[in-house]
């Protein structure tokens, strides 16, 4: 990631669209964890991840008792999908930075409504555009950092997932052939 300086500060640059690695191409089909009819089969891994899912929809505020706050954590929802399934790689890493930057694009959004509604003109209005700013700015900074770390991981090669009865075998194996020799 190349870096500017700019006003006294380090900042990132924004990748060139000519810069951006193609994104593969998801598939829509369900899961294979169903039957002929979509119903979920014994042993499905469908609620696999869901730790992290708990840990992001707190970052996104889904509990909030308040209507502005709770539309806002809804509209963070949906912003983070949608930013999920463009990124190349969606680690935990990616998927933290990700939940941070749809927060404050949901926020941003918010607060340049709020200014609409206090008029644009009024101190009220100031502030609250003032804020949809501040906002808006850490998104644009979170999105340039969550694209460039979900390019350098979907470079990086996967570890093999082992359960415990494989990495058992194998082990067996390797004592097997040291044994032999």
């Amino acid at each position: 990631m190349a870096i500017e300086h700019s006003h006294g500060k380090a900042r990132p640059t924004l990748p060139r669209s000519s810069d951006l690695a193609d994104v593969p191409a998801t598939a829509g089909e369900p899961s294979g964890n169903r039957d002929e009819r979509g119903r979920m089969l014994p042993g499905n891994q469908i609620a696999r991840g869901k730790g992290w899912k708990v840990a992001v929809s707190k970052m996104l505020g889904p509990a909030a008792q308040d209507p502005e706050a709770a539309k806002v954590a809804e509209d963070a929802w949906r912003l983070f999908a949608a930013a999920v399934r463009e990124m190349p790689s969606d680690g935990s890493t990616v998927r933290g930075l990700l939940a941070l930057r749809a927060r404050h694009e949901a926020l941003a959004g918010f607060w340049h409504a709020k200014a609409g509604e206090l008029g644009l003109t009024s101190d009220a209005g100031i502030a609250a555009a003032d804020q949809a700013l501040k906002h808006g700015t850490r998104a644009e900074r979170l999105a340039v950092t969550a694209l460039d770390v979900a390019t350098k991981l979907a470079k990086k090669p996967k570890p093999l997932e082992r359960d415990a009865y494989a990495q058992a075998m194998a082990e067996i194996e390797a004592e097997k052939r040291s044994g032999a020799t």
